[in-house]
C-alpha cells in the first residue's frame, strides 16, 4: 500500500523538526519544504536541507521567494507607513502569505495528500497559513499537531533527544523566525509584560550601549514611493545594493548596517485576531529607517488631506494583512489607492543612524510644496506677497470664531 504523502513546512526549528520526525512514525512520507523569505544566511540553507535529511524528510524543497515577498508584501507596507500599533512592522505575520502559497505550490506538485505546519493555537500564525491552504487547495487536509496537541517545547526537546537527536539550547529556549522585514523572538520574557529580552537572546542587532560613537549618514532616494538607492553621505553606493542588485538589496543592507548602529529591537504588545493580548520581540531596523525616510518625503509632497486620508486607509490595509485578509477585493482597492497616492513621492531623503535613533536631517523632490509656496511669495514666518496684513487679520478673525461661540454657550 502506498503510503500518504505530507508536505511540511519546515525551517529546521524545533517545532517543525518535532512534526518530521512524529509524521514519519506515523507512517507518512515527509516532503520538507523550506521557504527563503530572508531567514537564509549564507550555508544556512544547507544546514536546514542535512537537518531535513537527518530527520528522515523524503524530499526537501527550497524555494526562493524573496524578490516575490518584496514586491507583493514589502512594497505596499511602506507605501502605507505600516506600523502595528504604530511600533512593529509586522515582521514575519506578513510573510506567511508568501510562504503559505508556496508551500500549497510544493504541495501540488508533489501530489500530496496533507499540508502540515508548526503553528501553535496561541498567536495568529497558524490561522494565516490556513487562510492560504484552504483558499488555494482547499482538497487537502491540514495536519497541525503542535497546535492541536498543545505540547511544550520541553515535551518536544525530550522527544527528540529520546530519539539521539541533537537539539541546541538557544532553539529550545527562543523561538526565533527571520525574513526580510524583520526578526520576531518568543520566549520565557515575552510571556509577561514587565520583563525585557536579554542580551543573548537577539539575533544581530546592536544593543545602544554596544553601538559606535560616531553615527553613519545615508541619503535614500524614492521613484513613486519605492526606494531605489541607499548611499553614503557620499553617494558611494551602501554594502550589497548597486547596480544587479536584487529589489529587496537595500532593504537586506539597511538591516545589517542598521543593526550595527543599534537600529530596530523592540517588544511589540498587542491584540492578536484571535482575541488574545500577545508580546513578542523583534528586530527590524531596514523597514523601521525606510518607512521613517519614506514618512519625510510625504510630507514635503502630499497635502495634508492626502496624508491623514493615507494613515487611515494605510493603517487598516497593514492590519488586513497581518490579520490574514489576503484575498478579499478590498485589498486590491487599497492597492490601487496607494500606488496613486505616490505619484510624487520622488525624492531624496538624509537620515542619520545614531545609537538607536533614526533622525531625518532633511528631504528633497521636484514635487516639493514647500518649493512651490516659496516661489509662489509664501514664506514661513516672513509673511506672503499673496496676500496683505489686512486680509491675514480678517483671517484670524474669522477663524476664530467657532471657539468664540462654543465658550459663550458654556457660559
Amino acid at each position: 500500500m502506498t503510503k500518504r504523502k505530507i508536505v511540511l513546512a519546515f525551517s529546521g526549528g524545533l517545532d517543525t523538526s518535532y512534526l518530521l520526525v512524529s509524521f514519519r512514525e506515523q507512517g507518512w512520507d515527509v516532503v520538507t519544504a523550506n521557504i527563503d523569505t530572508g531567514g537564509l544566511h549564507s550555508g544556512e540553507g544547507e544546514a536546514v536541507r542535512a537537518r531535513a535529511e537527518e530527520l528522515g524528510a523524503v524530499e526537501h524543497h527550497v524555494v526562493d521567494a524573496r524578490a516575490e515577498l518584496y514586491e507583493r508584501v514589502i512594497t505596499y507596507a511602506i507605501k502605507a507607513n505600516y506600523l502595528r500599533n504604530g511600533a512593529y512592522p509586522s515582521c514575519v505575520g506578513a510573510e506567511r502569505l508568501i510562504q503559505a502559497e508556496k508551500v500549497v505550490e510544493v504541495a501540488l506538485e508533489v501530489g500530496a495528500d496533507a499540508i502540515a505546519h508548526g503553528s501553535t493555537g496561541a498567536g495568529a500564525d497558524h490561522v494565516r497559513y490556513d487562510a492560504v491552504i484552504r483558499a488555494l487547495a482547499p482538497q487537502l487536509e491540514i495536519v497541525t499537531p503542535v497546535r492541536d496537541e498543545r505540547r511544550t517545547r520541553e515535551e518536544e526537546t525530550d522527544f527528540l533527544r529520546e530519539r539521539g537527536y541533537q537539539v541546541s539550547e538557544k532553539i529550545k529556549k527562543y523561538s526565533i523566525n527571520e525574513g526580510l522585514i524583520g526578526t520576531s523572538i518568543g520566549g520565557e520574557e515575552t510571556y509577561g509584560s514587565w520583563e525585557y529580552l536579554p542580551e543573548e537572546a537577539w539575533t544581530y542587532t546592536k544593543s545602544i550601549d554596544a553601538a559606535p560613537e560616531k553615527g553613519v549618514e545615508l541619503l535614500l532616494s524614492f521613484s513613486k514611493g519605492e526606494v531605489v538607492s541607499a548611499t553614503t553621505a557620499a553617494g558611494d553606493p551602501i554594502s550589497g545594493t548597486g547596480d544587479g542588485a536584487p529589489n529587496y538589496a537595500i532593504l537586506r543592507a539597511l538591516n545589517v548596517l542598521g543593526g550595527e548602529h543599534g537600529i530596530g529591537r523592540g517588544i511589540h504588545m498587542g491584540s492578536t485576531m484571535v482575541g488574545n493580548l500577545a508580546r513578542v520581540g523583534f528586530e527590524a531596523p531596514g523597514m523601521l529607517i525606510l518607512i521613517a525616510a519614506h514618512r519625510e518625503l510625504e510630507k514635503l509632497v502630499l497635502s495634508n488631506r492626502q496624508q491623514a486620508t493615507k494613515a487611515t486607509l494605510g493603517n487598516t490595509y497593514g492590519d488586513l494583512l497581518h490579520e490574514a485578509v489576503y484575498f478579499d477585493p478590498i485589498m486590491d482597492d487599497f492597492r490601487a489607492f496607494l500606488d496613486s497616492s505616490q505619484s510624487r513621492v520622488t525624492g531624496t531623503v538624509r537620515v542619520l543612524l545614531h545609537k538607536g535613533n533614526i533622525v531625518p536631517l532633511g528631504s528633497k523632490s521636484p514635487f516639493s510644496l514647500l518649493d512651490a509656496a516659496t516661489r509662489s511669495g509664501v514664506v514661513y514666518g516672513h509673511g506672503s506677497s499673496l496676500w496683505t496684513g489686512e486680509q491675514a487679520r480678517a483671517f484670524a478673525h474669522m477663524y476664530a470664531t467657532p471657539g468664540t461661540i462654543a465658550r459663550e454657550a458654556a457660559r
